[in-house]
């Protein structure tokens, strides 16, 4: 659990959040020494010297947490996720139905956690149009990671699918650089990069994100929707 961010703070709940032993001294609470990670979410928390109280504040353990999310139509049918926006949950199998949705267990970027992924978003043909066919959030906190950063849309074809492939970046703090389009299979034009609001992201601190999948309304051929870094993932994340 994170430390508050305002108010009485004390070097037990120092220990409870990065562990450590009595009788405790800020001395082993120093962010990259053995108790504290140096990580995106610590880094006003001092490597040495003299410490305030208050440079702990939003400071936090990591754990490890699966952030996988996969979906797709008729084969593999369905996929991984959840179906709450904006949540930390482990997460579970979801079916493969026309217009299924699966969100993301969100995630903290930057140093420590994560700082670069590799997505695929893919449409084959024979397959209805998809709006919103996947979404990228961003938001401040694991609970309001609701803020669309990127939407792609999906097309239809009646005689060859395609993908399109992109690198995503976050820098050390966690906040989102860019995203950069890095080729493509097929039918590229099949697959629509319609929003980019990386810019708007990262001027609104926007350090926690999180995808949202959305199956075709009808589909004759099979495909996953994205493939990539979250297809199957664990991260250290803040605990």
């Amino acid at each position: 659990m994170a430390l508050p961010a305002s108010g009485q703070i004390s070097l037990s709940q120092f220990r409870t959040t990065f562990g450590g032993s009595v009788p405790d001294s800020v001395s082993e609470y120093y962010r990259g020494g053995a108790n504290v990670s140096n990580n995106a979410i610590n880094v006003n928390i001092p490597q040495s010297g003299t410490a305030s109280f208050s440079d702990y504040y939003s400071g936090a353990g990591t754990q490890t947490r699966n952030v996988s999310i996969r979906l797709g139509y008729i084969s593999p049918s369905g996929g991984v996720g959840l179906t709450t926006i904006s949540s930390t949950a482990t997460p579970f199998s979801i079916g493969g139905g026309a217009n299924q949705i699966a969100y993301q267990p969100v995630f903290h970027a930057g140093t420590g956690f994560i700082t670069s992924a590799s997505i695929t978003i893919q449409q084959n043909e024979d397959v209805a149009s998809n709006s919103e066919h996947v979404l990228l959030y961003g938001g401040v906190s694991d609970s309001t990671t609701t803020n669309i950063v990127a939407r792609w849309d999906a097309g239809s074809s009646g005689s060859t699918g395609g993908n399109r492939s992109y690198s995503i970046v976050w820098d050390a703090d966690g906040l989102i650089n860019s995203i950069t389009y890095t080729g493509g299979n097929y039918n590229t034009g099949i697959i629509s990069f319609v929003t980019d609001n990386t810019a708007a992201a990262r001027t609104a601190g926007y350090k926690w994100f999180g995808f949202r999948l959305k199956n075709p309304s009808s589909f004759a051929k099979a495909s996953d929707i994205m493939l990539g870094t979250f297809y199957s993932t664990s991260l250290t994340q803040p605990s």
